[in-house]
């Protein structure tokens, strides 16, 4: 019975190495495939969104207002993520969690947000009323692609 389970270990651990490296090797080649827009995999998304709409000069400089626009508001709104965590870590290092005075603070933030987000959608409105027909409609079906507008729309913030 020994030899029984020594073998049936044996092919067991077979089994699972093939089936890692199956996943691996998948892992590796499906963003070859199926992953991202080639575009989308650029450093500068402003250079991708040119090459792919067929921008003007004019445009790529509305694009580029449009970019520091939306950052400029978004570094007055509450720096994102890093906001909420600071205000969290502040709330948890008290020596009594106050819920009314966090909520209320949650609320504030989550207005001002939502007050970046209609003036970011309000001024991207308007930078498409700036593309011709075909170049609107690409923009808009690409819109659909996760992360596009986010790549191309809010720059990550400066590292120091």
């Amino acid at each position: 019975m020994g030899k029984f389970m020594g073998r049936r270990s044996l092919w067991f651990l077979l089994a699972a190495s093939v089936a890692v490296n199956v996943f691996f090797l998948a892992g590796l080649i499906y963003p070859q495939l199926i992953g991202k827009p080639a575009s989308m995999m650029r450093e500068d998304p402003v250079a991708a969104a040119t090459e792919d709409f067929g921008l003007d000069a004019g445009q790529v400089a509305g694009l580029e207002a449009l970019r520091r626009q939306i950052a400029e508001r978004r570094a007055t709104a509450g720096g994102g993520a890093g906001g909420f965590r600071s205000m969290m870590v502040e709330a948890l290092a008290q020596p009594v969690f106050d819920r009314a005075a966090f909520e209320t603070r949650l609320n504030e933030r989550r207005q001002a947000r939502g007050g970046m987000i209609l003036d970011m959608v309000e001024a991207l409105h308007g930078y498409l009323s700036t593309l011709s027909p075909a170049q609107k409609s690409a923009f808009l079906e690409r819109s659909k692609e996760p992360s596009f507008l986010r790549a191309l729309l809010w720059p990550p913030p400066e590292r120091r």
